[in-house]
């Protein structure tokens, strides 16, 4: 679990909605997102069960994040980093604080 503090270190405001750092693990055995929070880089960790190829492990972290907001996945996008385990995530029609508080409320758990 994080803190909303830690949260809204690794978000950044957008003109349309946030942009959140991520730093991704794929592959591994479980989902959570966030799966916790490295300070050095102000990033939130995402464990995904998804392998990245063929953008699986994006599509898993966009699936996520938008489920964590109760919103579309289209609203929901990385901005950059598509082939990096450090990604941006932008997430439309949401402000810092909601993130924050949404994010450190327990995030997606695995089933």
């Amino acid at each position: 679990m994080i803190s909303p503090e830690d949260a809204r270190e690794a978000i950044d405001p957008h003109p349309q909605g946030v942009l959140i750092r991520f730093e991704v693990a794929p592959g591994s055995s479980r989902l959570l997102v966030p799966s916790g929070y490295n300070p050095w880089r102000k990033a939130l960790e995402a464990k995904l069960t998804e392998r990245a190829e063929r953008g699986r492990a994006n599509q898993q972290l966009e699936s996520a994040v938008a489920e964590i907001f109760g919103i579309p996945s289209h609203r929901v996008q990385v901005a950059s980093g598509t082939k990096s385990y450090r990604k941006a995530v932008i997430v439309l029609g949401v402000g810092p604080e909601e993130a924050a508080r949404r994010l450190a409320a327990g995030g997606l758990p695995a089933p």
